[in-house]
């Protein structure tokens, strides 16, 4: 019989917790910047804080990658990685940020999960 390579649990993805009323297009834009650059996304909607640093530490730390984005209900957005400290995320972006911003995000998100210079 095989030996298990990894633990069982949810795919390796980066993982996106969303205020209930996050804006649905910097959703969509975040999310594409991210599979653009080959990754996978899972998206979660998260009651509690509306707060866009705070569920993006959240959702780093669940991921299995390590890496979250967190979009709160005025639309901003941050990325962060679960070797950071809570209030320092790896990049933010304003609420009412243009929708290349949303998409930024994403790529940037990508990019610290494969290693690579952040754009």
């Amino acid at each position: 019989m095989p030996e298990q390579v990894t633990a069982p649990g949810p795919r390796p993805a980066v993982l996106v917790y969303r205020h209930p009323g996050a804006p649905a297009a910097v959703l969509r834009q975040v999310c594409a910047g991210v599979e653009e650059e080959g990754v996978p996304t899972d998206v979660t909607e998260v009651p509690g804080p509306d707060d866009a640093t705070a569920l993006a530490h959240a959702a780093a730390a669940e991921s299995r990658l390590g890496v979250g984005i967190g979009l709160d209900a005025a639309g901003a957005a941050a990325v962060h990685h679960s070797t950071l400290p809570e209030r320092t995320p790896v990049v933010t972006t304003p609420a009412r940020a243009p929708s290349s911003d949303g998409r930024r995000v994403g790529r940037i998100a990508a990019r610290v999960v494969k290693h690579l210079p952040l754009v």
